[in-house]
């Protein structure tokens, strides 16, 4: 019975020292990137949604923290002055560049224009774009500028220098934390996450995440309808314009009737 009781004492002991190892370990440890959350789903009232993000540091190191959607093909007014007058003068096809794209750095050198050839930025995004259609050469130097401002007034498009914060987290070990807005015009996919450690000024290693964007309730079964049922989606867009429209006349209407 004494050799049982030790053997069980001794076992007992063995367990809670393992533990105490498993919870002394970070969180993070292995140099991945948690992102919370790691599931977002877009319902009718969808009015966007806070990101998080963070990631352990080795010391004397800073970060740049990105966050991108697929890159696609999109189309953009030009409009020019005549007479007094702005008009249409043409579509810009712009391609390669993200559906979405935030950046954040824990040095704002890290993220200003003249930070140089580091792969993260709108000077990247810019050496990656291309641009089709009619295009006049003193157009090149200001039409990624204006579609920079159509996308930030989106809020599809943000940088945040200085905006990744760095704690202390342990012996020779730091924390790198951001928090990003994603906006209500976020679109279903993968979305990537990429955190570079920088060093003297010269990266020393890239970690890669991703979370997904689903759709859920009625906006999926829209989006399923739209893509399977293409002459039924039609004809219900048409039905919900007519209906608001009667709609919005009576409410007119009867208040126009009370004056």
């Amino acid at each position: 019975m004494p050799f049982c009781g030790t053997g069980y004492r001794a076992v007992s002991a063995a367990l809670m020292l393992l533990l105490c190892l498993g919870t002394a370990l970070p969180a993070t440890a292995g140099g991945e990137i948690v992102v919370r959350p790691e599931l977002v789903r877009i319902s009718s009232l969808f009015s966007g949604v806070r990101m998080s993000i963070r990631g352990d540091l080795p010391a004397d190191c800073q970060a740049v923290l990105t966050v991108r959607g697929k890159r696609i093909e999109e189309e953009m007014m030009r409009k020019s002055l005549h007479w007094d007058l702005w008009m249409n003068s043409g579509e810009v096809d712009i391609e390669n560049t993200p559906l979405l794209y935030m950046a954040s750095s824990s040095d704002p050198a890290l993220l200003s224009p003249d930070a140089g050839n580091f792969p993260w930025g709108y000077a990247e995004l810019e050496r990656k774009a291309e641009f089709k259609g009619r295009i006049k050469p003193v157009e090149d130097d200001t039409i990624f500028r204006e579609f920079v401002q159509l996308k930030e007034r989106d809020q599809l498009y943000r940088l945040y220098p200085g905006g990744l914060e760095i704690t202390h987290a342990g012996p020779d070990l730091w924390r790198a934390h951001a928090e990003f807005h994603l906006p209500s015009r976020l679109k279903p996919g993968t979305y990537y996450v990429t955190m570079w450690i920088v060093r003297n000024g010269a990266i020393i290693e890239k970690r890669s995440a991703s979370f997904n964007v689903e759709l859920e309730g009625l906006p999926a079964v829209l989006h399923a309808m739209a893509q399977h049922h293409g002459i039924l989606y039609g004809l219900l867009a048409v039905v919900l314009a007519g209906a608001v429209g009667m709609l919005t006349g009576l409410i007119f209407h009867r208040k126009g009737d009370g004056h």
